[in-house]
């Protein structure tokens, strides 16, 4: 357990990766979209998708984290295990803060009226018809889906090296293949947003079980992987 606590706190020494940078982007992209918003006087509706930044960030930072900090830890004794459960952890608590501070700024939103400018951030459209507590939940799922994508990823390289990136790669560039020639060839495209219109909260609160299924594998992964 102590050694666990050892992996966070290496971690929270980085809270410029962890924090700040993901925050700045976001609230830069923010700024620029309100700015452009309130010059065009409120007569548009602007929905800019720029909330999206902090997950893909929050993806890509997983792998970033992974490479830098696990050779580090074993140098100072740390358990594979305790690693991946202190950055895990770590991750958690992160997506956590994250989806309560979305959440919050996404109730602002409704409360001045889109920022008084017809701007759509924070809240993407179909969370309009939603409740508040759902929107949150969505928010957290989201972000921790992205962290143990981007982990499993890295988890690959670290335990095959770029080999095993290849194989993945290649994977799934076939399985995405097959699956928009199916789609075309049958003409099954529609039939696919349609299905995809009507089930979409479902189809966010399935990404909590392919979270688990991510930190099973990374941790199975990084358990045999070396330095």
């Amino acid at each position: 357990m102590n050694r666990t606590i050892s992996v966070m706190k290496m971690h929270w020494r980085d809270k410029w990766v962890w924090i700040y940078v993901p925050w700045f982007i976001l609230l830069l992209s923010f700024a620029v979209n309100l700015i452009i918003g309130i010059s065009m006087g409120g007569e548009e509706n602007i929905n800019t998708g720029g909330v999206s930044s902090i997950f893909i960030y929050m993806f890509v930072c997983s792998m970033v984290i992974q490479g830098q900090t696990f050779p580090f830890a074993l140098g100072m004794n740390v358990r594979r295990t305790d690693f991946f459960m202190g950055t895990s952890v770590m991750g958690l608590l992160v997506s956590a803060a994250s989806a309560v501070i979305l959440f919050f700024l996404s109730v602002v939103e409704k409360l001045t009226d889109d920022w008084g400018g017809h701007l759509h951030y924070f809240i993407i459209p179909f969370m309009n018809h939603i409740s508040p507590l759902a929107r949150l939940g969505i928010y957290f799922i989201v972000m921790v889906n992205m962290f143990f994508l981007g982990f499993v990823i890295s988890s690959i390289y670290r335990r095959y090296k770029r080999s095993g990136i290849f194989v993945f790669s290649i994977v799934i560039f076939l399985c995405c293949s097959i699956a928009s020639f199916v789609l075309t060839y049958y003409g099954l495209w529609l039939d696919l947003f349609s299905w995809f219109s009507r089930h979409y909260m479902e189809l966010f609160f399935w990404l909590a079980p392919l979270a688990i299924l991510y930190a099973l594998l990374s941790y199975g992964m990084l358990r045999r992987a070396t330095v």
